[in-house]
């Protein structure tokens, strides 16, 4: 989400959709190869990963597009901007590692660790800590200043999605759990949506039905986060179908969906 209430949504395809406050969807951004995580920078721009391209676009608010990284990445996921220096960290899937990227589009290794297992998420802090977690098991990792990453979490008992953080802790998507978990900085973690059983229902905590919860997007002001999930009877179905939920956060460790 950009600092106006503007979702950005990418359908790991070709395309990035955006939706606005109001509930306006059209189509934002196309051209792309695998279109898979999104983050806004200091201007207000948007960048956008692209799994298969092996590449970062920036996109800015009327939508025309021009690459940012063509090389030095592999099956880029999930990627953040921290916001005191302007840099880009993207968590490399298939490389299992995790780059960094100046304002300008200068790519290095930043970090390389046995303990990736396909980083999909990654999200920094209010202190500028980064964290990733990983799509093939349920751990969430927290990496220093230094590209060291260490166990933080453990977070459901099977693969994870994207996280977001919001105040003073992260939203996780379980995605082949078919829930969403709280963690707070001191590394609890807290189930708050869905029951494990796959399905699209709304509904408080275990009432709640989701379908492989993946990207997460929080609000910047509001108590509210946004999710996608499948829609299709497996996610390899092909052409993918997904939907937008809307997730409003109670007091406390417990949110409400409702269908957007």
């Amino acid at each position: 989400m950009d600092l106006v209430g503007n979702i950005y949504i990418a359908d790991f395809g070709d395309l990035v959709w955006k939706i606005t406050p109001d509930g306006e969807r059209r189509v934002f951004a196309s051209g792309l190869y695998g279109a898979s995580g999104n983050a806004v920078d200091n201007q207000g721009n948007l960048l956008q990963s692209s799994y298969y391209g092996d590449s970062v676009t920036k996109i800015d608010r009327a939508g025309q597009s021009a690459p940012l990284v063509t090389s030095g990445l592999s099956g880029p996921v999930g990627i953040a901007v921290n916001r005191q220096t302007s840099d880009v960290y993207v968590a490399n899937c298939r490389g299992n590692s995790i780059s960094k990227v100046t304002p300008n589009g200068v790519v290095s290794s930043f970090s390389k660790s046995d303990l990736y297992k396909c980083p999909n998420g990654i999200a920094i802090d209010r202190e500028g800590r980064l964290y990733v977690v990983n799509y093939r098991d349920d751990q969430m990792l927290k990496i220093d200043a230094h590209g060291i990453a260490s166990p933080f979490a453990t977070v459901s008992t099977k693969g994870l999605g994207h996280l977001c953080f919001k105040d003073d802790r992260f939203y996780v998507t379980a995605f082949q759990s078919h829930a969403i978990y709280e963690v707070t900085l001191a590394g609890t973690v807290t189930w708050i949506l869905g029951n494990g059983d796959r399905g699209i229902a709304d509904g408080l905590g275990a009432d709640a039905r989701l379908s492989f919860p993946n990207g997460t997007a929080c609000h910047p002001s509001a108590r509210r986060l946004y999710i996608n999930e499948f829609i299709n009877d497996s996610v390899s179905t092909l052409p993918p179908r997904a939907m937008i939920c809307e997730i409003v956060l109670e007091p406390g460790t417990q949110a409400d969906l409702e269908q957007e």
